[in-house]
């Protein structure tokens, strides 16, 4: 959705489960936050023998994602232990539960996205498992199908164990060696960044590689990451969030051998204050515009878009000077990729105009996200945060979440909230949400959210314009 732009006075150059746990709760086990499109991910209770806690990820040989769904009358785990029965109710755990092949179905979202299998943890155990963990994406207020999981096949000679049984080429005829995937060292830098990764190949038996396929093993819950190109031994990323990113190169030689191996990146802010907001992960045909704002005070006025205006949104607080999102991100990308070089502050809220004013980096206007806000340095007060539902462009109800860094950590992570279609092209009708207050003192903060997860305070654009939403009440409504 194309916006208008004030041009006048601008300075123009970006696995938890799921229960009832109110919206305020703080989540700070990044395993546990940490989920994506084909990827793996931490499953709670699977067991292994390398001593890793239950809830702990497991290495990335142990677990996976990419077909169907499971089911049955009865579902047995290791030594005759059911992992599964019709008679137990569903736990929301990413497992199914009750062995109706669906996995925490009417579950509440924590997150944009997590892990399921709908097959016996075990599957995910054994090394060089073939068996995939799913992905499940927040629709509305529950959790979508399970998508894009493997559960076991037939063995065949690939170097892959296939049945996921634990064992790897186990028939007869299987007798010759697979090839060697050789992957770069990890890395680690600034999230809104370019990486590149060189892999390398080692051939087996099998003779000269046929295949190469990198894929996404993990990375920031709502992240948007993919390898490119994904089907050579040399790919970049674009770190789209802060947090921890695994990455799985895969290949393939003439006999149909298979090997594998992971790198990692992780992405860590130089900004006192971050914010993050992603809406509808993995939404298909999502062109949905939802707009981050922050206030310099709780007194201060929304939309106020002026070079030294009390709001910071995308009107005057783009650090790109246009061309597109795209255009946008390489635009970052190259400011992040010189350690002398920070993007610069865009709404001057002290003066002169420097590292304790406020920039948004990443203005998504095509759906999914993310967007952020971030100040380098920011000034002792109470910044308000709020989020403004531009226009859903066609898509219907967003499912937004947000995380709020401060000095680096996870100091609030908000649980999905929906943002109804009220309008379009940023009207008086449009919801607006004021999510929190960020009070900043002696260089950390304290987030105090501005409702429950059962009354948020929404409210429309031309209450938020003329003072702000009103305490105690959603969408015009008293909270009980």
């Amino acid at each position: 959705m194309l916006r208008p732009i004030l041009m006048s006075g601008l300075i123009l150059s970006m696995a938890l489960g799921c229960d009832e746990t109110p919206a305020e709760e703080s989540v700070t086990d990044p395993d546990m936050r940490t989920s994506a499109r084909g990827q793996d991910f931490a499953l709670p209770g699977v067991s292994n023998d390398m001593g890793l806690a239950p809830g702990t990820r497991p290495p990335p040989s142990m677990g996976g994602m990419g077909g169907a769904g499971g089911g049955g009358t009865g579902g047995m785990a290791a030594g005759d232990v059911p992992y599964c029965d019709p008679a137990w109710r569903e736990d929301c755990d990413d497992f199914d539960n009750d062995c109706d092949g669906r996995v925490d179905e009417g579950c509440n979202c924590r997150l944009p996205e997590k892990p399921c299998y709908s097959g016996n943890p075990r599957d995910l155990d054994h090394e060089a498992t073939a068996c995939r963990a799913g992905v499940q994406s927040c629709r509305l207020e529950f959790y979508g199908p399970c998508e894009g999981e493997i559960l076991p096949g037939d063995e065949i000679c690939d170097g892959i164990d296939n049945d996921c049984n634990g064992q790897i080429d186990e028939l007869e005829d299987c007798n010759s060696s697979p090839p060697r995937a050789i992957c770069p060292p990890d890395q680690s830098g600034p999230p809104l960044a370019n990486y590149t990764f060189m892999g390398g190949y080692e051939a087996g038996e099998g003779g000269a590689m046929t295949r190469a396929t990198w894929r996404v093993v993990q990375s920031p819950a709502g992240s948007t990451v993919m390898p490119v190109p994904d089907n050579e031994l040399t790919m970049s990323v674009f770190a789209d969030l802060q947090g921890d990113y695994i990455f799985e190169l895969e290949v393939q030689d003439a006999e149909g051998g298979i090997g594998r191996c992971t790198t990692s990146l992780t992405t860590l802010t130089g900004d006192g204050l971050r914010i993050e907001m992603v809406w509808n992960a993995n939404a298909v045909d999502d062109n949905s515009d939802v707009d981050l704002h922050l206030k310099r005070s709780p007194q201060a006025r929304w939309f106020n878009a002026t070079q030294t205006g009390d709001d910071c949104y995308y009107i005057n607080c783009k650090v790109c000077s246009g061309g597109g999102e795209n255009a946008c991100r390489e635009e970052i990308a190259a400011y992040n990729a010189d350690p002398n070089r920070d993007p610069p502050p865009q709404v001057m809220w002290t003066q002169p105009l420097n590292e304790d004013d406020p920039r948004l980096d990443l203005d998504d206007v095509q759906g999914l996200g993310p967007e952020n806000i971030n100040i380098l340095r920011p000034s002792g007060g109470t910044y308000r945060l709020g989020v403004h539902y531009y226009d859903d462009d066609g898509f219907g109800p967003s499912t937004v979440t947000i995380n709020i860094f401060c000095g680096g950590e996870l100091a609030q992570a908000f649980t999905p909230t929906v943002l109804q279609p009220t309008g379009n092209s940023g009207g008086e009708n449009t919801e607006f949400w004021e999510v929190a207050d960020i009070v900043w003192a002696n260089g950390t903060c304290n987030v105090q959210p501005l409702g429950g997860p059962d009354c948020p305070r929404i409210c429309t654009t031309r209450e938020a314009r003329r003072g702000g939403c009103q305490p105690g009440t959603t969408r015009g409504a008293a909270c009980r």
